[in-house]
């Protein structure tokens, strides 16, 4: 009988993965099913770092069940956890959101109709990390999505999609087999998107989005009044939303603006001070969110 190895994590976008609708299973006995994604990942288990803004317990106290999500750069994965993962479940009811987060999860999918195919990751392991490890996170992901990227980039450029020709140009042949999965199931995936995506994504790495690690310096009262306008601009326009990912970004700086009669330097600074003092946060890319 023949040793069926642990599957690598992957590191790939929540976008990407939320999209998937394909599943395959290998052909030994045993083997591990994979969630196939639009770009030819062929996901067993996933590794994510991201910022965990919501636990559930839709379970009992006896026997919990509990959900979570954790959004990254370019959306929410869903996490779940119950009686055969108490390791996860024990972490998710002490853990309070928010707060950065690695999870390692089984991929899977489901269908609450006949029509819809949607995923989510059953946690095998979650830890509370710091914010260097989510952007280190952020550029392996955004390395793995580029690779990639080109390769299936390359099958769109062929005949007919060929394992053996992407082998020979140099990819991984586990990857070439998920991209001639991949187009066939989904067809030509959104390049100009996913590059963006990529491009996006690495905004959260740039020096002007990191904590700042000197001392603060003392505000000035128009800077403290700025702030002042952001939160509350926030909090009005988030009891106006209908969803919990919180407002925005442009909304808000075209209110604060124009209420505060500031530039849009002015602006980003506030911002990037009221992050860096734990007030507020990108629960998904381009949205604030007020941390309670």
């Amino acid at each position: 009988m023949s040793m069926i190895n642990r599957e690598v994590a992957w590191r790939i976008f929540a976008e990407e993965f939320n999209r998937s609708t394909l599943e395959t299973g290998g052909t030994e006995e045993r083997s591990p099913s994979y969630v196939v994604t639009p770009l030819g990942a062929k996901v067993n288990r996933v590794y994510v770092v991201g910022v965990l803004t919501e636990t559930e317990n839709i379970g009992t106290p006896a026997e919990p069940m509990w959900r979570a999500r954790v959004t990254d750069p370019t959306g929410t994965y869903f996490i779940s956890a119950g009686q055969y993962q108490p390791g996860v479940a024990t972490a998710l009811a002490n853990l309070e959101p928010p707060t950065f987060v690695a999870v390692v999860g089984k991929a899977n999918t489901y269908k609450p109709d006949e029509e819809t195919t949607l995923v989510n990751l059953r946690g095998e392991l979650i830890t509370e990390v710091s914010e260097k490890q989510r952007d280190y996170w952020i550029l392996e992901s955004a390395k793995s999505l580029k690779r990639r990227l080109e390769a299936i980039s390359e099958a769109a450029n062929m005949d007919e999609v060929s394992v053996e020709e992407l082998v020979d140009l140099g990819y991984d042949a586990n990857l070439a087999d998920g991209i001639k999965k991949a187009m066939d199931h989904y067809g030509p995936p959104s390049f100009e998107k996913y590059w963006r995506m990529i491009e996006d994504s690495l905004r959260y790495i740039l020096p002007e989005y990191e904590r700042k690690t000197e001392e603060p310096q003392e505000k000035s009262e128009d800077e403290e009044d700025i702030e002042e306008e952001i939160l509350k601009v926030i909090e009005e326009l988030e009891d106006m939303a209908e969803h919990d990912n919180g407002v925005e970004y442009e909304k808000v700086m075209n209110k604060v603006m124009d209420s505060e009669n500031i530039g849009q330097d002015k602006f980003e600074e506030a911002v990037n001070s009221l992050r860096s003092s734990g007030k507020v946060y990108e629960p998904v890319l381009g949205n604030l969110k007020i941390i309670a």
